[in-house]
């Protein structure tokens, strides 16, 4: 794992889990501005820490 995603994995770990909704919801938009901008590679940057905090989230509702 490389230390950029471990750092993201760490922030989420130690998030709340109506914080790691509210950051999922936020980098979602975030996402979808860069696409509609042509902006693929950020959006591209961010969807891998949206999937960070998604799969924290799911881990906890297990």
């Amino acid at each position: 794992m490389e230390d950029r995603t471990r750092a993201t994995g760490d922030a989420a770990d130690a998030m709340t889990d109506d914080e790691l909704e509210a950051a999922i919801a936020a980098l979602h938009a975030r996402e979808r501005e860069l696409l509609v901008a042509g902006d693929s590679e950020a959006a591209f940057d961010l969807m891998g820490t949206k999937f960070v905090l998604l799969s924290t989230l799911e881990r906890r509702q297990r």
